[in-house]
């Protein structure tokens, strides 16, 4: 069987601003209680990992210390959640009748929120990102890679790595499960699309 390499991609915990259904982007706010018992209870999806990265973020460094305790962590800013600027931490009932804000749900990758960043933005700076992953994996000859990030985050990545043609907003990301990607080591090597896409479920422990 050829050498294989997974990375993991799991959105972080809910947060009070994601059960209120706010734009959650650079705004930097932790679990709700629940979250960290229900996480807590789940660390044995952890144990499958040798590498574990995370945007800066509190609401993924949490959520990644709580699967993985005794894994090092390693934080790369770049994989923050789109920085929604003048929007950030409304809900769509508070912007419904703003005509900038009903051009950006037309329009988003044409339309920029007042103040924060446009999706070609975001595109670079997970793009940048992820080269570092590659280097932390290369330098640590990882195999099983976790990567704890955004909703926005996880949905270009699929989009960059995946052969699955679905647009942005058709990738579904939720809190309670990981996507894994696998590619064969000299696939990944030449940054090639990965060879499979599998469901993760957070009970989910060691190779299961």
């Amino acid at each position: 069987m050829a050498d294989l390499i997974t990375l993991t991609l799991l959105r972080h915990g809910i947060t009070k601003a994601n059960q209120d259904k706010r734009y959650l982007g650079w705004t930097d706010v932790p679990l709700v209680p629940e979250e960290v018992e229900r996480l807590s209870a789940a660390q044995g999806f952890g144990e499958q990992f040798d590498l574990c990265i995370t945007s800066d973020l509190l609401r993924s460094c949490q959520t990644a210390g709580l699967l993985c305790p005794k894994l090092e962590r390693i934080e790369i800013k770049e994989f923050r959640e789109m920085h929604f600027g003048a929007w950030e931490m409304k809900t769509y009932e508070d912007l419904k009748r703003n005509v900038g804000y009903r051009s950006w749900i037309d329009a988003p990758e044409s339309t920029v929120p007042p103040g924060g960043e446009s999706f070609q933005e975001m595109q670079q700076r997970i793009n940048a990102g992820f080269q570092q992953l590659r280097q932390e994996v290369c330098r640590r000859q990882s195999k099983n890679i976790l990567l704890v990030a955004h909703g926005g985050v996880i949905r270009y990545l699929l989009m960059k790595l995946s052969e699955e043609e679905k647009s942005f907003f058709n990738w579904k990301v939720s809190h309670d499960a990981g996507v894994r990607l696998t590619w064969k080591i000299d696939d990944w090597k030449e940054a090639r699309k990965c060879i499979s896409l599998q469901e993760v479920l957070l009970t989910a422990k060691g190779n299961g």
